[in-house]
C-alpha cells in the first residue's frame, strides 16, 4: 500500500529512497547517495519529487568545516496514511460511480499496454493505442464489472488499515503527551520541594545566628583653641598708668622717710 502510494504519486525510481528512509530519522543526504551510488543533486532530486506531497520532512545543519549546509531526511508515515486514505475515499467514489453506468458506457483497451480509453477519447484516436499504434478493442461490459467490485473490494479493505494505522498512531501520540505531562509536572513538584526545604533550612540559620547592631561611635570633634584677641593700649591709657607709677613711688619714698 505504502509503495503503490509512493510510486504513483513520486514515481518508481523514489521506492529504493524510501528503503532506506523507512523506519529511520534524520539521514543524511550523502548517506543517501553513498548507498544508492549516485550524486548528491540526484538524490534530491528524487527527495523533492517526495516532498511536493509532504511525505518526508527535514532538518539542516551547517558543516563548520566546509562551510554549506547538509540535509537530514525523515518520512513522514502519518502524513503517507493519510494521503492514502484520501486516495482511496476517490478511488471508492469512482469504483461505485463507475458500476452504476457500467452497462451505458463502452471502454476500449489496448492488449499490449494494458491502457483503457472511454469509447469518446478512442474514437479521437481512431481506436489506435498512442503508445504501440495497436488496435484497441471494446471490453467486455461483464467483465469490466467483475474488475471495478474487485477494486472496489480492496480499496476498502486498504482504507480501513490505513485508518486503523492513524488511530493507532494518534492513540500513540495522545500517550506520549500524556506521559510528557506527567514527566514535566514531575519535575515542578521536586523543584518547589526542594525549593521549600532550601528555604525551612535558611529560615533555621537565620534564627541560631542573630546578628548584633553595631555600636554607633561618637566622632569627638576637637575644637580649635580660641585665640584671645591682643589688649589694643592706646596712648591715653598709656599716660595714666604711668602717671599712677609715678604717685606710688613718690608715696613709697615719703612713708620710708
Amino acid at each position: 500500500m505504502l509503495v503503490e502510494l509512493v510510486k504513483e504519486v513520486a514515481g518508481a525510481d523514489t521506492l529504493k529512497v524510501l528503503e532506506i528512509l523507512k523506519n529511520k530519522k534524520n539521514v543524511s543526504e550523502f548517506k543517501i547517495a553513498e548507498k544508492l551510488g549516485i550524486s548528491v543533486n540526484q538524490v534530491r532530486n528524487i527527495i523533492y519529487r517526495m516532498q511536493e506531497h509532504n511525505l518526508v520532512t527535514f532538518t539542516r545543519k551547517k558543516d563548520s568545516d566546509k562551510g554549506w549546509y547538509i540535509y537530514y531526511w525523515t518520512f513522514d508515515m502519518p502524513r503517507a496514511i493519510m494521503l492514502i486514505a484520501d486516495m482511496k475515499n476517490k478511488s471508492i467514489g469512482d469504483a461505485k460511480e463507475n458500476l452504476l453506468h457500467v452497462e451505458d458506457t463502452r471502454v476500449y483497451v489496448c492488449k499490449n499496454c494494458r491502457l483503457k480509453f472511454p469509447e469518446m477519447d478512442a474514437l479521437e484516436m481512431q481506436f489506435l493505442c498512442e503508445t504501440c499504434g495497436e488496435i484497441m478493442l471494446e471490453e467486455d461490459s461483464a467483465k469490466r464489472k467483475k474488475d471495478l467490485s474487485k477494486r472496489l473490494k480492496k480499496d476498502e479493505e486498504d482504507l480501513k488499515v490505513a485508518n486503523e494505522i492513524l488511530m493507532s498512531h494518534r492513540e500513540m501520540i495522545a500517550k506520549s503527551a500524556e506521559k510528557q505531562m506527567i514527566k514535566e509536572k514531575a519535575e515542578k513538584d521536586i523543584k518547589r520541594k526542594t525549593a521549600r526545604e532550601l528555604a525551612k533550612k535558611t529560615a533555621k540559620t537565620t534564627k541560631k545566628v542573630v546578628s548584633k547592631p553595631k555600636k554607633k561611635i561618637k566622632k569627638t570633634v576637637k575644637k580649635p583653641p580660641v585665640k584671645k584677641k591682643p589688649i589694643k593700649t592706646t596712648k591715653k591709657t598709656s599716660k595714666k598708668s604711668a602717671k599712677k607709677t609715678v604717685k606710688k613711688r613718690i608715696l613709697r619714698r615719703v612713708f620710708n622717710h
